[in-house]
Order: structure tokens, then sequence, then C-alpha cells
């Protein structure tokens, strides 16, 4: 599986969960959405420094692109959640 595809596999499983708890009518919590965003930007930092301490072989690094991949998906799908529920605060007001 390429980066990209990982990517967008990530960003779907994630927006379409996100799309189900809402349509139930859940209610959003806007600091739970900014902490799970600050938490992927530092695990993606973590992952992109790591690697060039920690890969040994190509594979390691391939294994870390894939995942530096997966989590900038994740981090895509909750930030547009974010800016939606922002945009719908706003309008509410």
């Amino acid at each position: 599986m390429t980066t990209e595809e990982m990517k967008q596999s990530s960003y779907q499983s994630i927006k379409d969960e996100l799309e189900k708890a809402f349509a139930s009518g859940a209610m959003p919590n806007v600091k739970g959405f900014k902490k799970v965003i600050a938490s992927l930007k530092k695990r993606m930092k973590l992952v992109e420094s790591g690697t060039s301490f920690f890969a040994r072989s190509q594979e390691d690094v391939t294994r870390a692109e894939l995942a530096v991949a997966r989590l900038s998906g994740q981090l895509q799908a909750y930030q547009e959640k974010l800016n939606m529920i922002t945009e719908k605060l706003k309008q509410n007001e």
C-alpha cells in the first residue's frame, strides 16, 4: 500500500466514524478534538524525528513513512470536522 493510499484509507475511516457518531446525535466536544489533533501532531513529529535515529533498514523507513501517512490522514479528518463544528457554532451565535 502506498503512502497516499494509506493516508486516504485512514482519512476515510476516521471521517466515516465521526459522521456516524454525529448522525446518532452525539454532541461534538471541541476541546476533545483539539487534544486529539495536538496528540496526532506530536506523534507525527516523533515518528519523523525518530526515523533518522532508529531506522536501520529501508524497511524501517518505509514503515515510518506509512505511519506518518496514516497519522496525516487522521489529522486531516479531525481538522476538517473541527472546522465544520466551529463554523456551525459561529452560525448559531
